[in-house]
């Protein structure tokens, strides 16, 4: 559709009876969330101090659609007998729920000297998840009134984190600081999902995150650094549900161990920055076209991985009335003895067989290996402000195939913004707005997601694409008081 009409959104669209296409008007999303957030601190002495917090976070919210066609054995309805028919398909108006709670508190004790400053933290927080769904109406709906539940399942998240953090000032030019966290997840999920498959199931995790670093100054606008840090990170509930059922598939965490270095140079009209840094990943989660044996696509995780790259940025403003900027990276972003996993298919007799191939270090998906944007500014007038940015993303792939099929192209997009100050006679001020977003009308796509399949032993490729607005603009009035 991209060629044809980049406005095409399926979203709601169905074929009525008569064969019409038609879009269901209520397709919406709706979500609301409450925060309630109560800090105090308590300053034993100039230089010890107590940090709490307590926090609670209360949200619920719908998605409601229209589905046609549906077997009514997918919902746990089994067959309804409508009159002298027995019926195994209808069309139906759905809605998704989700109702969730997130609260706990939050610490961290520190204490200032001369030359150490040591902090001992922690948190407790829990996550409670309702998920289920209601059915609005049925074409043929028997015995069922609306707002029938065909599922509901629960999910409960609870965390406990503790850590202790020391800064040391080594001289007068290098500082250091040693950063240890315990963490500890407990999973539980119980219920049927919306397919009626069981997700009952309980997870627990216990990681210890050390970090360390080292930095120097001399004071004169020169500064580089040195760190090393361990990292983990534990799956998703969606990465749990898509391979419930199947305990071969079952997600292990993450553990990430992150070097890097930089140096840094600063003057009055001028900073530069310049940042190596090496992320090598176990167990990295990623899309491989596995399927688990309940037939779901899941994450897969593999052995070794790693993100390697360098990060520059620079301002420079020579004048009161001119300023520039510019940031890139580029990076090798890669998995190593990746497989990758389609369904064949024989177009004899449309057989098919789930099979596997070795394609050996690949890229990682959805990372591009160069990424860079730069801004010009310029001040005609005292409070006003003219600047002019283009940011460049570079090639990626949406699977780790590395198929230029299931690629996003490389593209530049460029704004234009200006901003006008206007004092007002009591404290506070008046700022107008012009931004003239895709300033060229690049026609491009920022995101987009596909897998591949093969016929004969040739390969073929769906794919989604997320295409972004041609040239927009916007104005805004901001007033403070």
């Amino acid at each position: 559709m991209l060629p044809t009409d980049r406005r095409y959104n399926p979203a709601g669209e169905y074929t009525d009876a008569n064969g019409i296409t038609r879009y269901y008007d209520d397709e919406t999303d709706n979500y609301n969330q409450t925060h309630y957030q109560l800090f105090h601190t308590h300053r034993f002495t100039s230089r010890l101090h107590l940090n709490t917090g307590l926090h609670l976070t209360t949200g619920s919210g719908y998605y409601e659609e229209q589905k046609s066609d549906r077997s009514t054995e997918e919902y746990g309805l089994g067959t309804i007998v409508s009159g002298s028919e027995i019926i195994t398909e209808t069309d139906m108006v759905q809605r998704k729920w989700m109702d969730n709670n997130f609260y706990g508190a939050v610490w961290s004790l520190v204490q200032e000297g001369h030359i150490f400053q040591l902090t001992a933290g922690g948190g407790v927080n829990r996550y409670e998840g309702n998920h289920f769904g209601r059915i609005l109406w049925m074409e043929y709906p028997g015995s069922y009134i609306p707002g029938h539940e065909w599922y509901r399942n629960r999910g409960v998240k609870d965390e406990f984190n503790a850590y202790g953090k020391m800064n040391a000032r080594i001289s007068s030019t290098i500082s250091g600081f040693v950063d240890l966290q315990f963490r500890y997840i407990g999973y539980r999920l119980a219920g049927p999902d919306d397919d009626m498959r069981s997700l009952t199931q309980n997870h627990y995790y216990r990681f210890f995150n050390p970090k360390t670093g080292i930095f120097w100054s001399n004071g004169r606008g020169n500064d580089a650094f040195l760190s090393v840090s361990v990292a983990h990170r534990e799956p998703s509930r969606s990465n749990f549900t898509d391979a419930a059922g199947d305990n071969s598939v079952t997600p292990r965490p993450e553990r990430l161990t992150d070097f890097e270095g930089g140096y840094s140079y600063k003057t009055s009209a001028l900073s530069l920055s310049l940042n190596l840094y090496l992320m090598n990943y176990r167990d990295q989660l990623v899309p491989t076209g596995r399927i688990s044996n309940t037939g779901y696509p899941v994450m897969t995780n593999v052995p070794e991985s790693y993100r390697a790259g360098v990060e520059f940025s620079g301002n420079y403003r020579p004048s009161p009335f001119a300023a520039f900027k510019v940031n890139m990276t580029l990076s090798r972003n890669k998995i190593r003895n990746f497989r990758n996993y389609w369904f064949e298919y024989n177009t004899t007799d449309w057989s098919e067989a789930f099979v596997s191939g070795d394609l050996g270090t690949v890229d990682i998906a959805y990372s591009p290996r160069f990424t860079g944007s730069a801004e010009a500014e310029v001040n005609p007038l005292k409070r006003l402000a003219l600047r002019i940015n283009g940011k460049f993303v570079g090639k990626q792939y949406f699977d780790n195939t590395m198929s230029s099929d299931r690629s996003i192209h490389s593209y530049f997009v460029s704004n234009l913004a200006a901003e006008y100050e206007i004092r007002t006679v009591k404290p506070g001020e008046i700022t107008l707005r012009v931004l003239v977003n895709n300033l060229f009308n690049t026609m491009y796509e920022s995101n987009a997601y596909g897998g591949m399949w093969t016929e004969d032993g040739i390969e073929k490729t769906w794919a989604y694409f997320f295409p972004q607005a041609g040239v927009n603009y916007m104005l805004g009035l901001t007033v403070t008081f």
